[in-house]
């Protein structure tokens, strides 16, 4: 994800960014709605359980990437429902275009699988159909 998407989602939510992610957010920018809502949904969900943005006990991310076509949103401090929230953010992703956003479908090129709109679809890639390539 560029550094300004980053650096947006880290000044819109400082406690669940508050901790340094090694590698940044290793993710397309075309998931930047998707986590700005999840961010968005884990933040409201924190404060409903009664634990202020200050607190040791509030959740925050320790990873945050794309690991076989899904966002993968790692963090400490989650309950139930947050563990929820994140399947969900996952599920939305695993059929979005990590460029773009817009609706995609898995494709494979040698072994590196990817979820693309046909916009940005690698040369050379096969869609994959029902765990198939071809």
């Amino acid at each position: 994800m560029n550094a300004d998407n980053e650096r947006r989602l880290r000044e819109a939510f400082p406690a669940l960014y508050r901790k340094e992610l090694p590698f940044g957010f290793e993710c397309g920018d075309g998931w930047f709605g998707i986590l700005w809502e999840l961010s968005e949904s884990l933040d409201a969900e924190s404060k409903a359980t009664g634990n202020p943005p200050d607190s040791d006990r509030y959740p925050y991310a320790v990873q945050v990437k794309s690991k076989f076509c899904m966002l993968r949103w790692y963090g400490e401090n989650l309950n139930e429902a947050m563990d929820a929230l994140i399947e969900a953010a996952s599920a939305r992703a695993s059929t979005s275009c990590e460029t773009c956003g817009a609706p995609g479908r898995l494709w494979v090129r040698r072994r590196w699988y990817r979820v693309c709109c046909d916009t940005h679809v690698p040369p050379g890639s096969q869609l994959v159909e029902d765990g198939k390539s071809g």
